[in-house]
């Protein structure tokens, strides 16, 4: 009979960034591994608080399935004498599976016949199975950073103290980290501090919620958004609900209790960004704002614990420790004001970039003469152009405030803002704001024109140093955020469209970087236009086109990056059709050939063309070579692609007809260069072989 089965892992605090994914991780694994163990089940879902992890599997099976398992064993010639009699090897062969020498089989392979036979494997009861399969599914969770504890040396995100097991109302005696497993699990820290006894897994929620303990974390989030709701409608506003920061702090407590707190209206001649950081960031509070936008002067807090007993102390005391931090804010800002960005520009040189790779101001300096670059390949205007260069050369200043020194999450922003207070012009100032955007794949982009170029200017010189002192991403170590920069740099232009050549937009910063980079490493260019083109893959496959598609835009010679979207919707519509086919075959067909043609000029002289088909190819491809251009760059790709298809019947018939390698040299030159000519109008679109699997079958 089928039941439900509980494993709750009691733990010291797992920090809040760890909690989502080890509660993901848990459900990933201990699935894999039920499966694994042939133990069906009806579903499974796992849950978290800082203290423990719990896992519920629903519909649990009584025992495991029984597996038959095909087995070859030796030949005919070796099971049997020659009286057709079993041999002691074909005897042997049957008793290691349990099973008659009559029950074998006989199959040819090989040029030869085989014994076979199948070895059966029975269920064992879910009890054995599950104290086999989970402990080691548990401690292979993905910690960062894990603590190490006890004579074992155990591993996990921080110590375990108390596992319970149990299947239905059953024990299931298993060990976690040398820890056995019970029915007694403990209540929140200060709401329920004892133990409590589990009878079945069925009461779980039951008892959690007699503890004082939310374990579902989509609940606690509910519970924390209601509540902010109805208090900040008290305060007259609506609370900035931030995903980031919702999931934060519900990772931060079992029993969430959400607060109103207020601190003066004084604080209002902070800009708005200072506070939201300082709420938000600082002590993870929710700010306030009124309908028209305006930041009220009042936060939701989350308390863990009760919403009632010692509140208004727990209110109190977070309104003084925010208003100390809105005090130093102020001082700050106060100083800051009497010093303009430009003349900031000097203590760049002692702020260290990259090591070995000089200053911030060293970077500056390289960030103006970029911006120009990246502005005039954007199609900038002049005054953009002018407003891009002004802005990268200050975009660092506000690194030598005292205001992004208390608060790093202002780089760039609170720039901005002092830019703006000191009179720049808007288009200066948002670029500056903008330089780190996007910051994440949720992460708006940075403004059209000079704050793009900016951006991309500061993303490509991180990108272009790293690469030239040889900087490696290596798995999930990513500590100079060269993903993220290399995914805004491929989202700034596929998101706005700009037709800029990406091989050629990162040409300059690589040439810059090797000027300040001891013995840079010489293929610093190709392996970072590499890299930024991976990520661009990555954005295809999660826009929907599929991976042979996307690999095969990425494979043609196409580097304007914003055109792949569309050149991979007009390859996905041909995808199984008999245009498809016709435009793969035009190319497989020229292509072969074409290789012959490496290194040599595409120049075709008619003179030398003697035979109707290959003048009839000729002709063909000059009659569709302008349109084909127009067609291209204007980015009417299906009708392209429906001009490469109708290129098939020339290309068949001089192929078929044509003796491509001719005996004298002038006209075999003359026959590949056709070819090649053709065959580029096929690669400059993709690269073909990765849609082969796409291509309907003949007959």
């Amino acid at each position: 009979m089928a039941e439900d089965f509980l494993l709750e892992i009691g733990c010291d605090e797992i920090p809040a960034r760890y909690l989502p994914l080890a509660i993901s991780d848990l459900r990933e694994k201990a699935q894999a591994a039920l499966e694994s163990a042939r133990l069906p089940f009806a579903r499974l879902e796992t849950f978290g608080t800082p203290r423990r992890l719990a896992l519920l599997v629903y519909g649990l099976s009584e025992a495991s399935r029984d597996a038959v398992t095909k087995v070859r064993g030796p030949s005919k010639k070796v099971a049997f004498d020659a009286d057709g009699n079993p041999t002691r090897a074909l005897v042997g062969f049957s008793k290691s599976l349990g099973i008659d020498p009559s029950q074998v089989t006989l199959e040819r392979e090989n040029g030869g016949e085989y014994i076979y036979g199948e070895k059966r494997v029975k269920g064992r009861p879910a009890p054995v199975v599950l104290a086999e399969v989970l402990p080691p599914a548990v401690m292979g969770l993905e910690s960062p950073y894990p603590l190490r504890w006890g004579d074992q040396d155990w591993r996990w995100y921080r110590p375990i103290r108390w596992v319970v097991a149990l299947l239905g109302r059953e024990v299931v005696p298993l060990s976690v980290a040398g820890v056995d497993s019970g029915r007694l699990t403990w209540g929140h820290r200060t709401l329920h501090p004892g133990s409590l006894g589990i009878l079945s897994a069925g009461e779980y929620f039951a008892v959690m919620k007699r503890a004082g303990v939310v374990v579902d974390p989509e609940e606690r989030k509910r519970g924390i958004v209601r509540g902010a709701m109805r208090l900040a409608a008290e305060a007259g506003g609506k609370p900035l609900i931030d995903d980031d920061l919702l999931s934060e702090v519900s990772s931060l407590c079992e029993r969430p209790a959400p607060f109103l707190g207020r601190f003066k209206q004084g604080y209002g001649r902070l800009p708005k960004e200072v506070l939201i950081t300082a709420m938000r960031h600082h002590q993870r509070y929710f700010p306030i704002e009124d309908s028209d936008g305006t930041l009220l002067p009042g936060f939701v807090g989350v308390r863990d614990g009760s919403a009632r007993r010692g509140i208004e102390t727990v209110r109190s005391g977070n309104e003084w420790v925010l208003a100390a931090r809105l005090r130093d804010a102020g001082f700050f800002y106060e100083q800051d004001r009497r010093v303009l960005l430009e003349d900031r520009l000097p203590e760049l040189q002692g702020i260290r970039f990259l090591r070995n790779s000089g200053t911030m101001l060293d970077k500056a300096r390289r960030a103006e003469r970029l911006a120009q670059h990246v502005a005039v390949a954007l199609g900038l205007p002049e005054s953009g152009r002018k407003a891009a260069a002004a802005a990268a050369r200050l975009a660092k200043a506000d690194l030598t405030t005292a205001m992004v020194r208390e608060f790093p999450e202002l780089e760039g922003i609170i720039g901005g803002r002092y830019g703006d207070e000191e009179g720049l012009p808007a288009a200066i100032t948002a670029a500056i704001r903008d330089q780190y955007l996007p910051r994440g794949a949720r992460d708006r982009l940075p403004e059209k024109g000079a704050p793009s170029a900016v951006a991309l200017v500061d993303k490509l010189d991180t990108l272009a140093v790293s690469f030239a002192l040889g900087l490696e991403v290596s798995g999930s170590a990513d500590p100079f955020g060269l993903r993220r920069s290399a995914l805004g740099v491929a989202a700034i232009l596929m998101g706005h469209g700009y037709d800029a050549d990406l091989a050629h937009l990162v040409k300059m910063p690589v040439e810059l970087a090797a000027e300040v980079v001891p013995n840079p490493a010489l293929d610093a260019g190709a392996r970072l236009l590499r890299f930024i083109l991976d990520r661009v893959e990555g954005v295809l496959l999660e826009m929907g086109y599929g991976v042979e598609v996307v690999r095969a835009v990425l494979g043609g010679g196409e580097k304007r990056i914003a055109r792949l979207p569309q050149m991979a919707e007009a390859l996905q519509a041909l995808s199984g059709s008999a245009a498809l086919a016709d435009v793969v075959t035009g190319w497989r067909r020229t292509s072969v050939l074409a290789k012959e043609a490496a290194g040599q000029d595409v120049v075709v002289e008619p003179g030398f063309l003697k035979e109707d088909p290959e003048v009839a190819l000729y002709r063909a491809f000059k009659e569709r070579e302008k349109r084909a251009a127009l067609l291209y760059e204007g980015r009417c790709y299906p009708r392209y692609l429906a001009l490469l298809r109708d290129m098939r019947p020339y290309i068949d018939r001089c192929l078929d007809e044509v003796l491509i390698m001719a005996e004298d040299p002038s006209v075999r030159a003359n026959r590949l260069a056709l070819l090649k000519a053709v065959s580029l109008l096929f690669t400059r679109f993709a690269g073909f072989s990765h849609v082969l699997p796409l291509v309907p079958r003949e007959g």
